[in-house]
């Protein structure tokens, strides 16, 4: 069976109990409206029985007064049967009928019903003594019969017969049909809400995790003392407290069994092979492309080698010749081949690496003026801020580069505007942290471990030089490199450099 994630979870059970409550009221509601309309085609029944039952009682006491039957009395009074006639027309009405004691229509709107037992049906007055639902279910369920008011005719001090009037629950159901089709769209309009809202709010729980599992990659690569700042409320304070307290122990367990090594070999051997095994596999990670990127030209270079090998035979016969387009073809790949050669050969060649004490405050502000225009261009704010002293060892210009590498990347990163945040503050261990960070379109999962590498772009128009030279930049410093991106919350770089 499939296992939902939380944020599935979380906008399904929302939208369940959205639609829950929504239902309720509906049929509360309907429930409620329809024990109104009943009440008051009831109302309307009942006096009109009243009527009819005040022309009864007087025609069977002038009877009793006369020696007459009561119930002859009342079939040949005209003015009796006008009165039930007269019944029908209130569209709630179905039929009017005076009985006798016995139950035997005497008098009746349907005159093939006089003098049969009227069919038992069900009292309005009962049903207006049960709950609203219960009223509800019965307009539904008992579709094919009326309910009846009955009004009992008394002539004397004894009962000599009934007023029964039918009244019909078609009228009521039209009226509740109206009632729920608002209802309905509101139902519809609130499940949607309910939905957009549990896929929002579902993004903003979900983002700790995705920071936590950050981190949690940060510790695996050997990065030291990953520290989080979940911002998620209270209810995460424990976890990020629990993970930065492990993240400590866990440094503090890396120092410790260094010195214990440090006892057997010396510190420097160590420092330098370390270095240098940092160093190898970054220019291992980052030249990962080069063979794709060589072997393609290559490949269109012997393809068409051969077609002028071919056009060169062909126009010997025929005197045709196309050997200059394809020529032209692999001058071309040719020359492109050359640009990844250069490319390459640029970022393994050593450089001179001038180390002095750099002011990373004073070169974050002289980066604003270079890249003001292009983030006013696209609609981004930059803010640049500092917390503490912020001086490193290293070359200056490199930094200058790497530094406004990321920024203008970050830039380029929101087309649509955003904010741009550059910080710097120190570090433990001796070290000055530096984080940019853009509230841009984010970097997918699956492209973070290739950002770094020589010649990997996601952009149309992209070298896939940028951040390889950054990435180099940073390891020549001995210094760290890390990134963090949600897709569509922005993404954020932090370059950790040894302090002066």
């Amino acid at each position: 069976m499939m296992r939902l994630s939380i944020r599935s979870t979380q906008v399904l059970g929302v939208t369940a109990i959205v639609a829950v409550v929504v239902v309720g009221l509906s049929v509360l509601h309907l429930a409620q409206t329809a024990a109104g309309r009943l009440v008051d085609t009831g109302a309307r029944a009942s006096l009109l029985a009243r009527a009819i039952e005040y022309r009864a009682r007087d025609v069977a006491n002038a009877a009793i007064a006369n020696g007459r039957p009561v119930e002859a009395a009342w079939r040949a009074d005209d003015g009796l049967r006008s009165q039930l006639e007269a019944a029908l027309y209130d569209p709630a009405v179905t039929a009017a009928a005076v009985a006798s004691a016995r139950g035997v229509a005497l008098v009746d709107t349907d005159p093939s019903r006089e003098g049969h037992p009227l069919p038992p049906t069900t009292a309005l007055d009962h049903l207006l003594r049960t709950s609203a639902v219960w009223q509800l279910a019965t307009i539904y369920r008992d579709q094919g019969r009326s309910l009846t008011v009955i009004e009992p005719i008394q002539a004397g001090d004894r009962a000599v017969g009934s007023v029964r009037v039918g009244v019909s629950t078609l009228l009521i159901r039209r009226d509740l049909r109206r009632t729920l089709e608002p209802a309905a769209w509101m139902a519809m309009v609130a499940l949607i809400v309910a939905v957009v809202g549990a896929t929002v709010l579902a993004r903003v729980i979900v983002r700790p995790i995705h920071l936590i599992r950050s981190g949690l990659t940060r510790l695996d690569e050997g990065e030291a003392d990953v520290q989080l700042d979940l911002k998620a409320g209270e209810e995460f304070d424990d976890l990020e407290r629990a993970f930065n307290d492990l993240s400590a122990r866990l440094a503090t367990t890396a120092s410790h069994d260094a010195t214990w090594a440090a006892a057997e070999i010396s510190v420097r051997q160590v420092t330098e092979a370390l270095r240098y095994s940092r160093k190898l596999a970054a220019l291992g990670r980052v030249s990962a492309g080069i063979a794709h990127e060589v072997k393609n030209p290559l490949n269109a270079m012997t393809i068409h080698l051969e077609l002028v090998r071919l056009q060169v035979q062909e126009r010997m016969s025929t005197g045709r010749d196309e050997t200059l387009a394809h020529l032209e073809v692999i001058g071309a790949e040719v020359r492109r081949l050359d640009d990844v050669l250069h490319g390459f050969l640029r970022f393994t060649t050593p450089e001179e690496v001038t180390l002095q004490p750099v002011d990373l405050r004073r070169l974050l502000e002289g980066l604003l003026p270079v890249i003001e225009p292009d983030a006013t261009q696209r609609g981004v704010t930059v803010s640049i801020a500092h917390e503490g002293a912020a001086v490193v060892l290293g070359d200056a210009a490199m930094l200058r580069q790497a530094l406004l590498n990321l920024t203008l990347n970050a830039c380029q990163a929101m087309p649509h505007g955003g904010a741009l945040t550059v910080r710097s503050a120190p570090a433990r261990d001796g070290r000055v942290r530096v984080t940019v960070t853009d509230t841009g379109e984010g970097i997918a999962a699956e492209h973070l471990g290739k950002v770094f590498n020589l010649y990997y772009t996601t952009k149309a128009r992209g070298t896939g030089l940028g951040l390889a030279m950054v990435f180099r930049t940073v390891h020549l410093h001995d210094g760290d490199i890390a990134i963090e991106s949600t897709q569509g919350r922005g993404t954020t770089v932090t370059v950790t450099l040894p302090a002066a």
